[in-house]
């Protein structure tokens, strides 16, 4: 995973050296949403781990998932700063793109609507039923088809409300924290006037 880390840095730094880009090109990097994948892949590799446990891997598996978090933390840095020195971009964009964020997620309309930042759940998804899969293989039992049907649509809904739940919890922390740093660059504004 590291590897992927670094190899897929210098493509994202050499399409911005090779062309002058504006703020709101220059904020277009998915650096967010590859942190997300990250996150939720290194989750999937942690649930893969505890199914074949064997001996002390939770150390080994902490240490890899470190490396890769610094890893990407530095490249980004790196990154950023050299694209921002570079195109001129001020320091002062950042927090202009985060005011932005957090109102697209608050459903605010900013004055100069920006691109929306998506995501796509698909390779997310498809690591789900990949770990998920062994899960349910182990867990399901000897018996009649018709009870084995029973066990799969039963721990197919509760995987189903874990995931909904913890969707909802995602989204309640989100706003909350949008709210807040809405509300924060607000008052530094009239701070300032």
């Amino acid at each position: 995973m590291e590897s992927r880390v670094v190899s897929l840095s210098p493509v994202a730094i050499s399409v911005g050296v090779l062309s002058k880009l504006s703020v709101e090109e220059f904020m277009k990097f998915p650096d967010i949403v590859e942190r997300f994948h990250i996150t939720a892949f290194l989750l999937f590799v942690l649930a893969q781990n505890i199914l074949e446990a064997e001996g002390t891997w939770f150390e080994s598996f902490l240490i890899n998932a470190l490396l890769v978090y610094l890893c990407e933390v530095l490249i980004d840095a790196i990154k950023h700063s050299f694209l921002a020195k570079f195109n001129e971009i001020k320091p002062i964009a950042y927090s202009e793109f985060l005011e932005d964020l957090c109102k697209q997620y608050l459903n605010e309309k900013p004055e100069e609507r920006r691109q929306d930042l998506t995501f796509i759940p698909l390779a997310p998804a498809c690591v789900v039923f990949r770990v998920l899969t062994p899960v349910y293989a182990t867990l399901l039992p000897f018996g009649p088809f018709l009870w084995r049907i029973f066990w799969v649509l039963l721990w197919s809904s509760l995987t189903y409300i874990m995931l909904a739940i913890c969707k909802i919890l995602v989204g309640l922390s989100l706003r909350r924290l949008a709210t807040w740093y809405v509300n924060l660059r607000l008052e530094r504004k009239q701070h300032v006037d």
